[in-house]
């Protein structure tokens, strides 16, 4: 394997993207190094670099929506082999925390986020922790699958988690961007209806029809448009309280 990679290298001081030859990260005590096939870019990843978002490193590799194949395994890594097709999590546990010593790693104190507090993914290879390791079969392309780790994951929380969405329940979606794109195709998969999708720009608007919303409403004027009415059912429970994710 080759000692040096190309990053991309965010530098805090001066606001400034440079795109450098690193040293390959190596991977610690359960940990896997992953050579990257796809990242995506976050919202989050420019909000670092307009200054949205608090730095948390002087510098940084940014993406922290990534797909690949494990290159090596670290120390104490088992269930996992080279060559394996994976998603990398976009942010790891702490470890040392108290519910992570109790073994409670998903509700880490100081969950630490990828590409601001450590190096993610847009460079050819990152490293991982392996317990946040998804698989990616087969017939899933990675160029898809690398989404998953937060454009898709934190909507699907959204919806199944933090709202409990349900069966007939009225959903509102407002803002219909990349995040809003996919509420709308989730909850229309766990059964929600209505789904009334509202934003300020019309051609969102339509995709958010065409991808299972039953309303769409203009934000800025009373004018909505409607998809082909799924049942009588659709449109009579909008005389519902609606909810909003």
């Amino acid at each position: 394997m080759v000692d040096t990679m190309r990053a991309e290298r965010f530098y805090v001081d001066s606001k400034t993207i440079a795109v450098e030859d690193v040293p390959v990260p190596e991977p610690g005590l359960g940990e896997v190094l992953v050579k990257v096939a796809f990242c995506g870019i976050c919202h989050s990843d420019l909000s670092l670099i307009n200054g949205t978002f608090p730095p948390q490193q002087p510098v940084v590799t940014q993406g922290h929506e990534a797909s690949g194949t494990i290159a090596k395994l670290g120390p104490d890594v088992t269930g996992w082999a080279e060559g394996d097709r994976v998603i990398v999590a976009a942010g790891r546990p702490c470890l040392t925390c108290a519910n992570c010593l109790r073994g409670d790693v998903a509700n880490c104190l100081r969950l630490q986020l990828m590409a601001f507090a450590y190096d993610g993914a847009w460079a050819e290879y990152t490293v991982a922790q392996a317990i946040g390791l998804t698989r990616v079969p087969d017939n899933v392309p990675l160029e898809q699958a690398a989404i998953l780790a937060d454009a898709v994951s934190t909507p699907f929380g959204a919806v199944v988690r933090t709202g409990r969405v349900g069966i007939g329940e009225s959903i509102g979606v407002w803002g219909i961007g990349g995040i809003g794109t996919h509420i709308v195709q989730l909850a229309r998969l766990v059964g929600a209806v209505p789904v009334i999708a509202v934003d300020i720009k019309p051609a969102v608007l339509d995709r958010a029809l065409e991808l299972g919303a039953d309303y769409a409403f203009e934000a800025a004027t009373p004018r909505c448009g409607t998809r082909s009415p799924r049942s009588p059912t659709a449109a009579s429970s909008m005389s519902r309280s609606t909810r909003s994710v």
